[in-house]
């Protein structure tokens, strides 16, 4: 009887779990850093910065069916800070990392045909967000006094700064979208006000308040109305996201942090009670094993919770993600810059062969990766109240900084599980379904031979019950080199310490090709 029950569990599971397809996309160098779009079921867009000077541009339909690529050169070194999809098409918008250059893309969503503009800007500003409406963009950020705008427009090459005096102090942009159909900007602010220790000397900073501004604007940046949210208890908003519900009601989540050091999620329903409601972490991370008072304090003060975007259910709300850190490693080596001669034993300090290092070897911090141990998900009312909370434990390490986690508008779970992807629907059980690029065991295996061996590092909510994953490998292959260079090559000679020559060696001629691996997985209850 305990086999049938165990097959049928095993059989409900792969009914609902499944890896619908896997594609590879091939990228010569080593990419600086890459972006995936999920756009529901138009499909999504990857970029990959490709070269120096250039990046790649891929369409995929949703099933994952490559419409077209591009290749543009591109001088910024940093991915957009965000995007705006409208009328069959999508806006990229990159800046410079010195100077204040902006180069503009709009690729056709159909074609990928590409039109490319850009501006200076030189007044005092911190670009966050931003929109495009027709010719021109809308850029949400901030200068010195608080919430501010630039405004550029294409047609006539112009642009100009707006304060916003109704949002003040230090602040950062959560949210700003268009909203075509009303044709105002919704936004969401979190904001921090500060004082001195010394007024006098403006010394002992510190913050005093801590709150969320929800804003309606209109195009030019003026507020038509707004909702501040703000503590509860000593329990301060810290950022917020935003779920649209039926019936235009609107609940905003987050995470809080109160002066003893209580940290946690909120949420507060915009359109009802407008009541914070707070949800410590300890009290959500619970389990099946409870974790210690230790793994407890060691998450509230050396590691940061990475929020997902939340996803509206079938009258209920998800919410959560996942807790991350970055891992160093101290290595010992030997000093490249140690010299030993016999003749340094002595104390001729201008002897040319004298050395004053007291050891041979040297100590480093080498990055190790960035550590997810453990995520969760939060099933919350419409109102904000909870429901239920699974805790996902991961303990995962990966080099990029990538969504680890995600769940889907049922609630089934999918997360980066030591190089492999997991799902998981709670609603039928704890075990998970495991999905491997590769079955080589990553466990004994040194951290510079882990770019090698195919594994997932990223993972997001595409559309329906769908998730989309991420994963890579390195690749290195030799290239052919002409018998002239070789002999070049060859013919290098260097001189040893005492004066006598040696024979360098060749040097390799070889490239990287970094595989990059799009997976859709269908997960549902």
């Amino acid at each position: 009887m305990r086999k049938i029950v165990l097959a049928f569990l095993l059989a409900t599971q792969m009914l609902y779990a499944q890896l619908d397809k896997n594609v590879e996309v091939e990228v010569v160098g080593r990419p600086s850093w890459q972006m995936m779009i999920p756009m529901q079921e138009e499909g999504l867009v990857f970029l990959v910065k490709s070269d120096v000077t250039k990046a790649m541009v891929f369409r995929f339909d949703k099933d994952l069916n490559k419409i077209w690529e591009k290749e543009v050169f591109l001088d910024a070194e940093d991915p957009p800070k965000a995007y705006t999809i409208a009328d069959d098409h999508i806006s990229l918008m990159f800046s410079e990392t010195s100077g204040m250059y902006y180069q503009v893309f709009e690729f056709d969503l159909s074609t990928g045909e590409v039109d490319q503009d850009g501006f200076e800007l030189r007044d005092f500003f911190v670009d966050q967000d931003y929109v495009f409406l027709g010719d021109k963009v809308v850029m949400a950020g901030s200068n010195e006094k608080g919430a501010a705008f630039f405004i550029h427009d294409f047609k006539n090459d112009l642009g100009a700064l707006k304060e916003q005096g109704d949002i003040t102090g230090k602040v950062s942009v959560n949210l700003f979208e268009y909203l075509p159909e009303s044709n105002i900007i919704e936004s969401l602010w979190a904001v921090k006000t500060t004082g001195y220790a010394n007024e006098k000397k403006k010394k002992g900073e510190f913050v005093k308040d801590a709150y969320i501004v929800h804003a309606l604007l209109d195009t030019a940046g003026n507020v038509i109305s707004k909702t501040n949210i703000r503590q509860s208890g000593g329990k301060f908003p810290i950022d917020a996201r935003l779920v649209r519900l039926d019936g235009d009601k609107k609940l905003v989540v987050g995470t809080y942090q109160s002066n003893a050091g209580d940290k946690g999620i909120y949420a507060f329903d915009l359109n009802g009670e407008q009541q914070l409601k707070t949800y410590s972490f300890s009290s959500v991370l619970s389990g099946r094993q409870s974790l210690s008072v230790e793994d407890l304090q060691a998450l509230m003060t050396s590691y940061q919770f990475m929020a997902n975007q939340p996803v509206k259910g079938n009258g209920s709300v998800f919410f959560g993600g996942t807790f991350i850190k970055a891992q160093f490693q101290t290595v010992t080596e030997n000093d490249p810059n140690y010299s030993y001669s016999p003749y340094s034993r002595g104390y001729n300090r201008y002897s040319p062969y004298y050395s004053n290092r007291n050891s041979r070897t040297t100590t480093r911090q080498v990055f190790r990766g960035y550590h997810y141990p453990l995520g969760f998900v939060l099933e919350l009312t419409e109102n904000g109240d909870l429901i239920q909370s699974n805790r996902i434990d991961i303990n995962n390490v990966s080099f990029q900084v990538e969504p680890a986690l995600a769940f889907n508008e049922r609630g089934a779970v999918a997360y980066c599980l030591k190089g492999d992807l997991a799902t998981n629907n709670f609603a039928i059980g704890n075990k998970p379904m495991l999905y491997k690029l590769s079955e080589d065991n990553r466990t004994n295996l040194a951290p510079s031979s882990l770019s090698a061996i195919p594994a997932y590092n990223g993972v997001k909510y595409w559309y329906d019950n769908y998730f989309i994953a991420e994963g890579a490998r390195s690749k290195v292959e030799a290239v052919s080199v002409s018998d002239d260079l070789l002999k070049e090559q060859q013919a290098k000679k260097r001189k040893g310490l005492f004066g006598r020559k040696k024979e360098s060696t060749p040097s390799t001629n070889a490239q990287v090709r970094k595989i990059i691996y799009l997976t859709k997985v269908a997960s549902g209850g």
